[in-house]
């Protein structure tokens, strides 16, 4: 065999060898990411696949570390490209919760549609761990830019919201609008909430001002004691962070 042969053959050997490891890079890595670019506030545990198609559950962890709570078993698949250098279609019980692409404009995420439940992001929000919350959560967003300059705007759509600390539930329905060019929120409630609720703010304060039906304020008086501050006008005021 002649020297350039063997020379080719080696190379040939060494791709195949390096493509063999890039194709199975563990999906471990994927969670690794995940907990750096959320700041720690989510990480992935029973990883499978690779992190090219795989899965793992997704987890949401509070800010002291010690706890932690299921949220779903989250799938993905990507994909590398030229206008979008890489493309994730990430997936919950096989339908679609999110497509992701890396371009130069930046991260570009679209078809956003998550459905949770809200004890489940107690974590991530440390004033409402006291009030043990429940109800359900839809996320949606169309089309968000993160860069530089970020756009979009996610909305999220909180249902049938009770307190195990409230005697008297549901306490209402809400709406949240998260605005990523201004990072502003905006939050208000459904006319038929036994307790109503509405602020603006942003991701670095947010204080809400709450009212009681007048039918059962005398019910909730204690409870809405505990969560907020009482307003000369018969409201109450609550800093959610």
């Amino acid at each position: 065999m002649k020297k350039w042969q063997k020379l080719l053959l080696i190379a040939a050997f060494a791709f195949a060898f390096l493509g063999s490891i890039i194709l199975n890079t563990p999906a471990w890595i994927v969670g690794t990411l995940v907990y750096k670019y959320s700041q720690h506030k989510l990480d992935t545990i029973n990883e499978q696949g690779t992190f090219w198609n795989g899965q793992a559950m997704l987890i949401a962890i509070d800010k002291e570390g010690k706890t932690s709570v299921p949220l779903m078993v989250m799938g993905w698949k990507i994909k590398l490209g030229l206008s979008k250098f890489i493309n994730i279609n990430f997936s919950a019980s096989n339908q679609t919760i999110a497509d992701a692409s890396l371009t130069k404009s930046g991260l570009e995420v679209s078809n956003v549609n998550l459905s949770l439940s809200l004890d489940q992001l107690t974590p991530l929000v440390d004033n409402l761990n006291s009030l043990s919350l429940s109800g359900n959560v839809h996320l949606t967003a169309p089309k968000l830019l993160v860069s530089k300059k970020m756009q979009g705007n996610i909305d999220v759509k909180l249902d049938n919201v009770a307190s195990g600390m409230a005697p008297v539930n549901p306490i209402g329905s809400y709406h949240v609008a998260l605005d990523l060019s201004n990072l502003g929120i905006n939050i208000d409630s459904t006319p038929d909430s036994t307790i109503t609720v509405e602020g603006n703010g942003n991701i670095n304060g947010l204080v809400l001002r709450s009212r009681v039906k007048e039918d059962k304020k005398e019910q909730l008086l204690q409870f809405m004691t505990m969560l907020g501050i009482p307003q000369a006008d018969g409201s109450y005021q609550f800093k959610v962070f």
